[in-house]
């Protein structure tokens, strides 16, 4: 046991206290932290066990006094009684915990089995391979339940963090409890507000002792992983002492070989009863038809009896499975054998070799089981919600349940697969693993050895054949067929083959690009798309070369045509739908660079169209992505698409009683003096309306969008000399203004709100 954990346990009396009242925490005796006077000795942390007893003595006789009070029925439902019950089941899950945790202080001892195993481990090598095996699956197992119990810490120090907070909860509603009681007065409020007290007080204790639990079991799992990774390393220790001088006898292969036949016999049984019993079943099923019309089968019933049937053929073919994995592994012992006595070097080296190849081979078959029974799981959920969300009478649910069940031994047929082949690669990187498959040993070769094996390996890898295609041409009326094989260096050709071959023609696209730019005027964004489509031919061409130059028919690729263009066509049908949709913006110049547009959400310049979006620039200065097709899905405002020219407004106010011709000329003299706005259309204004406070002006004028205009400037410009050409005409721009009437019939009231002493008169204000 860890001196750690022994720490922690000294400790837990403290914590106790201090969840079970947190009034008396400051109060409490910590390391190093005295809050008693320095006179004062520290008490003793009391017995946790003895505390828990009386703390359960003393709920159950206030659950039985408050059964009396409020009589059985009343109480069953009341908010204090459940309370109570829940604080009798806490203090007594705390009693059996308590216990838990007195009874790792004491020393466990290993199990008989373990006992045997190592003892067998302490005298002289050699070792038994078939007992050091048994050892190791005991080791597995101690992992196994180490990563269990260091799960469960996790998780309880997950759940810590919400009792922590209900705790503090319910410490705030006891204080709020504790001061309404306080303000309460009379009699009949005082004794509501006891009793709203008494529940929080109880909550509390229930939160308390919830909390308190959780820590004795969090220092019960810490005292189980201490032990465990304990006896982990006393067994690991063994085990590696004992790995390097194992050996596998005669006598120790005919005794696995005849357990493994007696498993193959035992599976032949099992199978030749599924046969019989599928004979039976296809009997009935042929047999099968309605009550009360001939001819017409009862489809329900015809339902069940192939879901049978298909159970026992997949019971069948899992069987079949597991006789060939227990072949298999009958060779790997026999191959383990081969690898421990054979005085050839070639002949271990072939066995382990056999040993790898079993170990790939199961590695494949391991995804197709785990695939079926993902399937079969899945089914079985199926089922289990229709069973649950069907109304159904008693028979169709009795038929739905059966099928359930069938559906589940088939999941349960391919994890009996699932186990017995994870069992079996468990064995075979173990075994492997003991052989040194995959440590470099660079002594036992010189450098050209290893030179010569590093080249017959990456000849091996260039010559690899991928796979092999046909050609079939017909000579003189007759079918003619070639073979092709694609191996590794045929591919890497043709990749660098395409690399090249796209270096080339982008290089082409992009001069023919500059080409049409510079002497036929296309538009550069036009340009563009063409240089893109145009290269987008060119790959397909290039593909279609490159293959036939590398003898690869495009027949290869006919198997996956149907399934790639419809993947293809759900996978990008927005790509092309905005793609198309810039073609169009293109062709149509609704909307070109430089326009300054609105759509929902962003208004600006459009600074770039590409294939797949725009971008527009805010004038904020923000970029937008705006997907092509939504320039011809929504309705765009286009500022600038026939004309460049924008109208403009701005609103001015006068005093009443000023020269409004007067006002209007200054304002009118404004926007013509200003060197943006346009003469043509010419700035008119216009007597608005008259308003609250002032006489209201509106100037109208034009101005020319271009590059670096900036609109909110102009306006500005304006609204200066507006103000200074009014001010310096006398001619007041005003402010809201408000007439407040008073009502004076009668005298009006006044109060003293407080008085203030006079100086010298002794009282305080």
């Amino acid at each position: 046991m860890s001196a750690g954990w022994h720490v922690g346990r000294a400790v837990l009396a403290a914590v106790f206290l201090a969840a079970a009242s947190p009034w008396a925490a400051a109060q409490l005796p910590l390391p190093g932290v005295s809050s008693a006077p320095a006179k004062s000795e520290p008490k003793p942390a009391p017995d946790l066990r003895k505390q828990a007893e009386e703390q359960l003595a003393d709920v159950q006789r206030q659950q039985q006094e408050n059964r009396i009070e409020q009589g059985e029925e009343a109480a069953s439902g009341s908010e204090r009684q459940r309370l109570l019950d829940r604080l009798v089941t806490l203090y007594t899950e705390r009693l059996k915990r308590l216990d838990q945790l007195d009874a790792l202080d004491k020393s466990r001892p290993a199990s008989e089995a373990r006992r045997a195993l190592m003892a067998e481990f302490s005298g002289p090598p050699p070792y038994s391979v078939v007992r050091l095996d048994a050892l190791r699956e005991e080791l597995d197992g101690m992992l196994g339940h180490l990563a269990n119990l260091e799960t469960q810490v996790q998780a309880a120090e997950a759940q810590k963090a919400g009792f922590l907070e209900d705790q503090r909860r319910a410490a705030e509603a006891l204080r709020l409890a504790d001061d309404r009681l306080a303000r309460a007065s009379g009699k009949p409020a005082a004794e509501g507000e006891a009793a709203k007290r008494s529940i929080a007080e109880l909550a509390l204790k229930v939160a308390d002792g919830a909390l308190s639990n959780l820590e004795i079991g969090l220092d019960i799992l810490r005292g189980e992983v201490s032990r465990q990774r304990e006896e982990i390393a006393e067994v690991q220790a063994v085990v590696a002492r004992a790995v390097s001088q194992q050996t596998l006898t005669r006598e120790q292969l005919d005794g696995k070989l005849r357990q493994l036949r007696e498993v193959l016999t035992g599976l032949a049984a099992e199978m030749e009863a599924l046969n019989g019993e599928s004979r039976k079943l296809a009997a009935e099923r042929s047999r099968a038809a309605p009550a009360g019309e001939p001819g017409k089968p009862d489809e329900q019933q015809l339902r069940l009896l192939d879901t049978r049937i298909e159970t026992l053929r997949v019971q069948l073919i899992t069987l079949g499975w597991l006789q060939t994995l227990t072949e298999n592994v009958a060779g790997a012992w026999q191959a383990r054998f081969d690898a421990y006595n054979a005085a050839d070097g070639e002949v271990r080296q072939r066995a382990i070799d056999k040993l790898k190849r079993l170990r790939d081979d199961l590695a494949g078959r391991k995804k197709i089981v785990d695939e079926m029974e993902r399937a079969a799981r899945a089914a079985a959920r199926e089922q289990e919600v229709r069973l649950e969300s069907a109304l159904l009478d008693v028979a169709a649910t009795s038929r739905e349940s059966a099928i359930l069940d069938l559906l589940k031994q088939r999941a349960l047929a391919y994890q009996r697969v699932e186990l017995a082949g994870a069992r079996f690669e468990r064995y075979l990187q173990r075994w492997l693993a003991d052989f040194g498959v995959g440590e470099m040993r660079p002594d036992r070769l010189s450098w050209s050895e290893a030179g010569a094996r590093i080249l017959h390996l990456a000849r091996k890898v260039w010559e690899f054949e991928l796979f092999a295609v046909e050609d079939s041409t017909h000579v003189d009326g007759r079918t003619v067929t070639v073979s092709y094989g694609v191996t590794v260096g045929k591919s890497i050709g043709v990749l660098l083959l395409f690399a090249l071959g796209y270096l080339i023609f982008s290089l082409l696209v992009r001069w023919m690009q500059r080409v049409i730019v510079r002497r036929f005027g296309i538009d550069e964004q036009f340009a563009v798309v063409v240089r893109r489509w145009v290269m987008a031919l060119a790959m397909v061409v290039l593909v279609v070369l490159v293959l036939n130059l590398a003898r690869i028919p495009l027949t290869v690729f006919a198997f996956m045509g149907g399934a790639l263009a419809i993947g293809i066509g759900f996978g990008t049908q927005t790509i092309i739908k905005n793609f198309i949709s810039g073609i169009i913006i293109l062709f149509e110049r609704k909307i070109r660079v430089g326009d300054i547009v609105a759509l929902p959400g962003v208004t600006g310049h459009v600074t770039a169209v590409d294939m797949r979006a725009s971008t527009v620039r805010g004038f904020d200065g923000i970029e937008a992505l705006v997907p092509n097709s939504l320039f011809l899905e929504n309705q765009v405002v286009n500022w600038t698409y026939s004309s460049s020219r924008l109208r403009r407004e701005v609103k001015v106010g006068v005093a009443y009683g000023s020269p409004v011709r007067k006002a209007a000329e200054i304002v009118a003299g404004c926007a013509e003096d200003h060197g943006l706005v346009l003469k043509d259309p010419k700035p008119e204004v216009y007597f608005e309306d008259f308003g609250d406070s002032a006489l209201m002006l509106t100037l109208v004028f034009w101005v020319e969008f271009s590059a670096g205009f900036n609109a909110r400037r102009v306006d500005s410009d304006l609204r200066f000399a507006i103000e200074k050409r009014l001010d310096e005409a006398g001619i007041a721009i005003p402010f809201p203004q408000r007439d407040v009437h008073l009502d004076l019939k009668g005298p009006l009231p006044v109060e003293l709100a407080g008085s203030t002493a006079l100086p010298g008169d002794g009282k305080a204000s």
